[in-house]
């Protein structure tokens, strides 16, 4: 869940790179690549980062739980 909301996220910020501004136009705008679904995906892809708890909180369960270590 951690890596696929992470690598979800780098990926979705990346196009937004490479379209440059244009990427940020959201559907309704007659120019925007993709008919504004990478705009979108950006914006669900950091919502569902911070829904599905944050990564610190996700690495600190994967910690305790997972590998045994103690609590911080």
């Amino acid at each position: 869940k951690l890596y696929s909301m992470e690598l979800n996220q780098r990926i979705a910020n990346t196009g937004i790179k490479l379209l440059g501004l244009y990427g940020q136009l959201s559907s309704s705008s007659k120019w925007a690549p993709l008919k504004g679904r990478l705009q979108q995906q950006y914006l669900r892809s950091v919502a569902n980062t911070i829904e599905g708890g944050t990564s610190e909180i996700q690495r600190n369960i994967v910690a305790t739980r997972g590998l045994g270590l103690p609590r911080e």
